[in-house]
């Protein structure tokens, strides 16, 4: 995928005229081919490397990343979600190959391009694209597919945000009627968001995403809190009659 073509993607899917919005009660997408038969559930299947950025948040709300706190939660979610995998009948997760910096700045190209279309998917009148999911981010992930045989890649990104000390005795403050005069209104502690979407390696269409948000005490640091939110996600996959029974699939 060349750079001009990235980034003139990038441009139309940050301008929204690209991306349906999502309705109903299902927070997953599953592709139109998958719903017609045309396409199948993937059987092998590498992770991408996951992108979890670990913020610490201010009592005045300032956020700075800690990237010691990233690289843990990014290690956690990895482990949860090849746990996940493992215990899904029919799929097999392939090894990471070793690749070349070209090959790794491809691979950081498509993540980013994937990260601007779960973005912007859910922020766009386009309804009828709920009937027809068809989005993708192209077929430029060969090395992978030359080198592993898998069907598709999983791509994982998130954020997560944690409160200084004084964040957290601030919030306790402001939950206190006549301190809270001083303090200003409740004070959000932090919250954990993962997102996650099969990529066909052939097509390099979007068969399947959802995300999980927790707000609270919810620390990607600690595995447990991890797993339970990879697990939450996980819960509706790959859930294909129940979306085209919410959505009224037709051809």
């Amino acid at each position: 995928m060349s750079l001009r073509y990235f980034f003139a993607l990038a441009a139309l899917l940050m301008a929204g005229l690209l991306a349906p919005a999502h309705a109903g009660d299902t927070p997953h997408w599953v592709h139109y081919r998958l719903l017609n038969g045309q396409a199948k559930l993937p059987k092998k299947v590498v992770v991408i490397p996951v992108s979890i950025r670990m913020y610490e948040v201010t009592a005045g709300g300032v956020e700075e990343e800690v990237r010691d706190w990233s690289t843990q939660a990014e290690a956690n979610v990895h482990k949860a979600v090849s746990a996940l995998l493992a215990k899904k009948a029919g799929i097999e997760e392939v090894a990471m190959p070793r690749l070349s910096p070209a090959e790794r700045a491809s691979i950081d190209e498509h993540m980013a391009l994937y990260k601007l279309v779960a973005n912007t998917v859910p922020n766009s009148g386009l309804r009828h694209k709920l009937r027809r999911f068809d989005y993708g981010i192209g077929p430029g992930l060969n090395a992978v597919l030359a080198r592993t045989g898998a069907d598709a890649v999983l791509m994982v990104y998130g954020n997560d945000y944690a409160s200084t000390a004084g964040r957290k005795t601030k919030a306790v403050l402001g939950k206190i009627p006549i301190v809270n005069i001083f303090t200003g209104g409740e004070v959000e502690l932090g919250h954990s968001f993962v997102h996650l979407g099969f990529i066909d390696l052939k097509s390099g269409d979007l068969l399947w995403m959802s995300s999980e948000f927790r707000k609270g005490a919810s620390d990607l640091r600690e595995y447990d809190d991890a797993e339970d939110l990879i697990t939450a996600i996980f819960k509706w996959y790959p859930g294909i009659e129940r979306y085209r029974e919410q959505y009224a699939y037709e051809e």
